[in-house]
């Protein structure tokens, strides 16, 4: 396996850095709305897996608190 680098640049103008921003926003709204189930379902799964205790009781917590 071999471990590849990416070279980005670090310095940019005020609107190179807002244009970036605009389109990183976009991306993300647009991955969301087509992903946006599974990766609801890929994280949901993966806390089950990890906090699942078999040692752990469910308790019912429908009763009435008096205010």
């Amino acid at each position: 396996m071999t471990m590849n680098s990416t070279r980005l640049t670090t310095y940019w103008t005020i609107d190179d850095a807002a244009t970036v921003i605009d389109f990183l926003d976009l991306l993300r709204d647009a991955l969301w709305e087509t992903y946006g189930n599974q990766i609801t379902q890929m994280y949901r799964e993966a806390y089950d897996d990890r906090f699942q205790d078999p040692n752990q009781c469910e308790l019912e917590f429908d009763d009435d608190i008096p205010f």
